[in-house]
């Protein structure tokens, strides 16, 4: 084997390795009470923004909330509760798109009240 062959397979080696270790490094995840912590704190967040009546706001507010709580993983059935409030956040952006502000603080509070809940599913 010629030595340019010899260093070409040695840079793919060591170009294959790198790509290899940054796609199996192990992810930090927060623990459930954190980010039902952080999901409450947003919620009041956009509870506080409807009486300004902005509704991309609100509805970005609630998309923020949303995504957050897609970080929540126990089990099975935890999950499929958190996907139940998660239903009831994507209705109220879509009230709050709509400007029935009303509507989606009620179903806000629904949701929040739903995170709360998902601890006796833990």
């Amino acid at each position: 084997m010629s030595f340019k062959k010899f260093f070409i397979a040695f840079v793919l080696f060591f170009a294959m390795f790198g790509l290899s270790a940054s796609a199996f490094a192990k992810e930090s995840h927060k623990s459930v009470p954190e980010v039902l912590k952080e999901v409450d704190a947003k919620i009041q967040v956009v509870l506080d923004a409807i009486p300004a009546g902005d509704p991309q706001q609100i509805a970005s507010l609630i998309k923020d909330v949303a995504e957050n709580a897609s970080e929540l993983s126990a089990n099975y059935k935890f999950e499929f509760e958190r996907d139940k409030v998660v239903l009831k956040m994507k209705k109220a952006r879509e009230l709050a798109k709509k400007s029935d502000f009303a509507g989606a603080e009620k179903e806000i509070k629904d949701a929040r009240e739903g995170f709360a809940n998902l601890k006796k599913y833990m």
